[in-house]
Order: structure tokens, then C-alpha cells, then sequence
């Protein structure tokens, strides 16, 4: 329950929200610009969703109570809230890639930019999270995610709120049925769809609706009367007791920040942590030590004012410094973007968003606003039809058609050298298909290897036929998105992963291969590949690979390559290398290495050394990845000569 004031109506101004909020926009600033400092920095995303769900609902109960509650006045005031840094911010990020961004990043940049003003980027991100999707820290617009969801909260909780109060449904009755909902679902489908929990509204919602329950509380008699009569008496008892609320909440969110990380299975139970820590905190009322001393301190409200832009502003400024660089830049650059996105934030807040939200001139400043944004989206929406505006000059360089090579390549090149039938998703369209081709599950004359994973098993395959002996049959169950596993699991919802692997396993048991060989795109230390091998060996398998991953660069190699060794030797490149991977890489030598149910094959002991990665198929100029780290079909076959071909053919690993 509630301590100190927090149990009254957001009436009144708190500047210690202001505060919380300023301590939100600060891990994740932080946690984008040095995501090594607080690895769990992404929590912050949580607390804005319950002082959001807090303050705005207030306004809507309160609205409802008093007989005011008007649909059209909060959807204005909704507008001149968000519409103004917004449209400034989608602008200046169609300047900036006009001149930063070849032709295929561009018109990604203007697929985000629509996605942005429809306040859809959460959908169109959860799409894009499949089949060789560029790296988030390319896409500017990455952030908008979070704003989607709480507007398309904001576009059906006021409505269902003045529904149920003409049905006689009280709001609490309301919001806990409907957070209830949406954390089962959260807490159900974080286990078989990663990707989809983490964008869906329907699994964040109820982030939001545990702010709107601290909001309705003073609402409620009944609650209210048993929180009278449990509250204590003596004035300095309920000092220490809202001091104490908040002080826990603080703890839960520093521990979220700190122990929490981008391999965390997130939200899931795990999101309860930072949003139970923010509704403590707001609960704790102003009058709670660390909210008046520290929160309402004036560099932390004002901080918390700006939180708004300065979430906008960050992260396309981080995003295009490494697009100019190719890889992350320097601390020092990172440092000073930090600081220009302060500034930023401040003048928008000062200059535009102020003046728009509290002027005189408010009706007109609304229809202003949806005019600059729907203009916003007809240019979007041309640049994207017209193939992201190749007429530019950034795009007829060496460099650019370098890169457009591979990115074509990438869209467009693969398919035979993949084995596009075999895959569950159906490339043109991305949706689920019923069945694969009855070829990639063929047994061979003289036995059968079966390949099976992911996009990046699929990158393998050419490679794989290259050096099978005369023969040798390679079946494939290699489906986008899903890695391999004998265990039911799903990581996409059109159910593609569960039906991919039950075929596999279905083909294992049927073809009684030589050799399974897995490979899958990360996540390789939170496998247990022996358990795996196992049960693979059970179905009927004679010997297991696993074929650890490829080295990987970011944003991409060709990207790397056109704008940080152009001009000069490229063959092996250290500039953008993931060191994750070198890591985990590392740590399954180690795990892996005494195994007596499956053979582990390094790619990364037969491509890097100290000074960088190989990035080259031999002495040629053609990459070995045509993206972050998906193999070329070049790239595949020369892997599988050099690398793979001692351990499948009966080796115990890389020569």
C-alpha cells in the first residue's frame, strides 16, 4: 500500500517525479552511450512507463470523478505534448541521413520515419527482428519503440476507462483485471517469443497500469478507508515509512540497472524490478527523505523536464556517429554526444515544446502540428517508394556501390546459395509457411549430413555441399529467427520455430544421419549443447557439430570496410569487431573442449588472431560476411575448405 502523500491524486505538481524522471532519461542515455557502465540501463524505459501510466491516468480518473473527462481536450493536449520535439527530431534525422546514408539505409530510414509519426515503430521493429536485420545501433529511430507503445496505450485506455465508467465498472476493478492480463501474458510469452514480448503492448501495458493503480487509490473509499486506518498515527512515523517506501524503490531499480543486461530474457519477471521500484518511489510522496533532498533537487527537475527531448535527441545522434565512423566511436565522441543532446534537448524544450504546449495560440498549434507531421509522412513515404532517393550524391561513389553490392547481395543473392526452400519463413513476405521442399530432407546414396538452425546455419550451407563427399546428401531445417533445440520453444509468433524443429527432429529420426551440424546467429553460451548433442545422438544421429560463430562487425563489414579501410587492405580487419563474440567463442573452447557427445569447430581460432578478424574470402577482394556476420556464399564454401571440413569429415576440430 501507499506511504506518506502518495496516496492523493497527481493534482498537484511533484517535482520529484520530475526528478524520477531524470534519473530515467539517465540510464538510458548512459546505458546507450557507455552501455558497459550500467548494463541494465534500458530499466529506465520501465520507470517512464509508470509515471506515465501515474500521471496521465490521474488526469483521466480525476476527469471522470469531477464530471470533466473530455476525449478531445486530452487527445489535444496529448498532441502539443509529444507532436513538437517529435516532428523536430524525425526532421532533422531525414537531413542528416541525406547526407550520411546510402540508398538502402536511407529508405530504411524513412520506413522508421513513418513508422515514427503513426507511432507504430514497435510493430515495424518487431517485424524487422527477423532475417538479416541491420544492427539497432544503424537505425536512428531504434528508441521511437517505447513511444509507440505508450501512445498506443493512450489510444484505447481512455476510452475503455469512460466505457467501463458507464457500465458502472470502477477504474481500480478495471485496471486490475486488464494488468493482470497483461502481465500473465508478459510472464507467459517471454518464454517462447523474446522478441515479440519485448515490443508488443500488450506484454508493456501493464508497466503502465501499475502507475494508473497508484493513481486511483485516493479514488476508491474503500481502499482508501482501510489504508486510513492502517496508516500510522504520529506524523514522523509516516515520515520514515513514505522515506522507507521510497528508499526500497530506489534499491530496486539501481539492482534492475546494474545486474540486469541485454542477455537478460527482458521484460518477463525480470521488468518487475524496476517498475515495482518506481511505484514505490512515487508512492513514497514528496514527502519521503530521498524524493525531497534529492529528486526535487533543481539540477534533477530540471533534468526531468527535458527528459522528453533528451530521449528523442540521443540516440540519432549516437546512432549517426557510427554510421560516420563505422564502428562505435571513441568514449571521448560518445561523451561529447551526450552533452550536444542536453543541449538539444534544452532548446526544444525552451523554444518550441514550451511555447507550443502552454501559448495562447493552442487550437491553431494543434492543427499546425498534424499538418508538419502528416508533410513529414508523405516525405517519408516517397523516399521509401522512390528506393531511398539513389539520385543522391552520397550514392555514386566507389565506396557506395561497394556497399550497395553487398547489400543487394544481401536482399537478393542468396536464395540458392541459403537454400531458400528450406527455410519455414517464406522470404518475400516473412510470414510462416506450411512446408518446406521435400529436396532438403533427401537421404544420400552414400549417407547423410543434416544441417539445422538458423540464418546463420543457412549461411553454412553452400559451404557444407561444397566439401560433402561424393554421395553424401546435405538435408537442411534451417528456419529464420530459430535457433535449434529438441524442446518445444517459439522466439516468433507465427509458431515457425516450433514447427522447424519438430521436422527437424522428425528428420533426424527418419534419415539416421552422420552428422548433424548446428549453428545458430548468438545466445551460444546460454545453450546446453552437450544436453542437446544427447538427445540429438538419441534420435539417431551418428555425430554432432556444432560450428561456433563467425566473426561479426558492427554495424556491418562492407560498411566498415567502404568508410574506415577504403583505399587501402582490407583483408583482415580489426576496426567495428564484436568482442562479444571473440568472448563467446572463447568461453564454449573452454566448456566444450573435453565433450565426448559433439565435436566444437572455432571459426574464430581459423579466421582472427591479435591483430583483427579475417575479412576476406583468401588473397581476393570479396568479404566473407555480407552483413554484421552472415557468411557470402563465397565466404561459406571457403569457410568450409579451410575450416569445417577435417571435423565432418571425422576430425575432432579445426585444424
Amino acid at each position: 500500500m501507499t506511504a506518506g502523500r502518495g496516496a492523493k491524486p497527481p493534482a498537484g505538481y511533484r517535482p520529484d517525479i520530475d526528478g524520477l524522471r531524470a534519473v530515467a532519461v539517465a540510464l538510458v542515455v548512459v546505458f546507450h552511450a557507455f552501455p558497459e557502465s550500467i548494463p541494465g540501463g534500458f530499466v529506465g524505459v520501465d520507470v517512464f512507463f509508470v509515471i506515465s501510466g501515474f500521471l496521465i491516468s490521474g488526469i483521466l480518473i480525476s476527469g471522470l470523478e469531477e464530471r470533466r473527462f473530455n476525449l478531445r481536450d486530452f487527445y489535444s493536449r496529448r498532441i502539443r505534448r509529444i507532436f513538437p520535439a517529435l516532428a523536430i527530431v524525425l526532421a532533422a534525422c531525414y537531413l542528416a541521413g541525406w547526407y550520411l546514408l546510402f540508398a538502402d539505409d536511407y529508405q530504411r530510414l524513412a520506413v522508421h520515419i513513418r513508422s515514427g509519426v503513426l507511432f507504430m515503430s514497435n510493430f515495424t521493429l518487431w517485424q524487422e527482428a527477423g532475417y538479416f536485420d541491420a544492427a539497432a545501433e544503424t537505425k536512428p529511430l531504434q528508441h521511437l519503440w517505447s513511444l509507440g507503445v505508450e501512445e498506443q496505450f493512450y489510444l484505447v485506455w481512455p476510452l475503455l476507462l469512460w466505457l467501463a465508467w458507464q457500465a458502472g465498472v470502477r477504474p481500480l476493478r478495471l485496471i486490475v483485471v486488464v494488468l493482470s492480463a497483461s502481465l500473465l501474458w508478459n510472464l507467459i510469452s517471454i518464454r517462447s517469443d523474446l522478441v515479440g514480448t519485448f515490443y508488443s503492448p500488450l506484454t508493456r501495458f501493464w508497466q503502465l497500469l501499475v502507475g494508473a493503480t497508484l493513481a486511483c487509490v485516493p479514488y476508491e473509499p474503500g481502499v482508501r478507508a482501510a489504508w486510513e486506518r492502517l496508516r500510522p498515527a504520529e506524523p514522523h512515523v509516516r515520515r520514515r515509512l513514505a522515506s522507507a517506501t521510497s528508499a526500497t524503490g530506489v534499491v530496486l531499480i539501481a539492482v534492475a540497472a546494474v545486474f540486469l543486461s541485454n542477455q537478460t530474457h527482458y521484460p518477463g519477471r525480470w521488468a518487475l524490478l524496476p517498475t515495482a521500484g518506481a511505484l514505490l518511489v512515487v508512492a513514497g510522496g514528496p514527502d519521503a527523505w530521498l524524493n525531497r533532498r534529492w529528486l526535487a533537487q533543481p539540477a534533477a527537475v530540471w533534468l526531468g523536464l527535458i527528459s522528453y527531448p533528451l530521449y528523442l535527441w540521443h540516440w540519432p545522434l549516437l546512432s549517426f556517429s557510427r554510421v560516420a565512423y563505422g564502428a562505435t566511436p571513441p568514449a571521448t565522441v560518445r561523451g561529447a554526444l551526450v552533452v550536444a543532446s542536453v543541449a538539444l534537448a534544452w532548446f526544444t524544450f525552451a523554444l518550441v515544446e514550451r511555447p507550443i504546449r502552454f501559448g495562447s495560440a493552442r487550437r491553431v498549434a494543434v492543427a499546425g502540428l498534424c499538418t508538419v507531421m502528416v508533410a513529414i509522412l508523405a516525405l517519408a513515404e516517397y523516399t521509401n517508394r522512390t528506393g531511398g532517393l539513389f539520385e543522391r550524391a552520397i550514392n555514386v561513389t566507389d565506396a557506395a556501390h561497394f556497399q550497395q553490392y553487398y547489400d543487394r547481395l544481401r536482399r537478393q543473392g542468396t536464395a540458392e546459395a541459403y537454400r531458400q526452400e528450406c527455410d519455414f519463413m517464406d522470404w518475400p513476405t516473412g510470414k510462416l509457411r506450411p512446408a518446406i521442399d521435400a529436396s532438403c530432407t533427401q537421404a544420400g546414396s552414400a549417407g547423410t549430413w543434416l544441417l539445422w538452425g538458423d540464418s546463420h546455419a543457412q549461411a553454412l550451407s553452400s559451404g557444407l555441399r561444397a566439401v560433402a563427399p561424393q554421395g553424401v546428401q546435405v538435408a537442411q531445417v534451417a528456419t529464420s529467427l530459430c535457433r535449434p533445440d529438441v524442446a518445444e520453444y517459439e522466439s516468433v509468433p507465427d509458431g515457425r520455430c516450433r514447427r522447424a524443429n519438430a521436422f527437424a527432429v522428425a528428420s533426424i529420426r527418419a534419415l539416421r544421419p552422420g552428422v548433424v551440424v548446428l549453428a545458430q546467429s548468438g545466445a551460444y553460451t546460454a545453450v546446453d549443447w552437450e544436453a542437446l548433442a544427447r538427445q540429438i545422438i538419441a534420435l539417431g544421429a551418428s555425430r554432432v557439430v556444432v560450428v561456433g560463430p563467425a566473426p561479426q562487425w558492427a554495424p556491418s563489414l562492407p560498411e566498415v570496410v567502404a568508410k574506415q579501410y577504403w583505399g587501402r587492405d582490407f583483408h583482415r580487419v580489426s576496426h567495428g569487431l564484436a568482442a562479444s563474440v571473440l568472448e563467446s567463442d572463447r568461453q564454449l573452447k573452454t566448456r566444450l573442449a573435453n565433450s565426448t557427445s559433439l565435436t566444437y569447430v572455432s571459426l574464430i581460432d581459423g579466421l582472427c588472431t591479435a591483430d583483427g578478424c579475417q575479412a576476406t574470402v583468401g588473397d581476393s577482394k570479396d568479404l566473407l560476411t555480407l552483413d554484421y556476420g552472415h557468411l557470402t556464399p563465397k565466404g561459406s564454401v571457403f569457410v568450409a575448405e579451410t575450416i569445417l571440413r577435417p571435423p565432418l569429415l571425422g576430425g575432432r576440430g579445426a585444424p
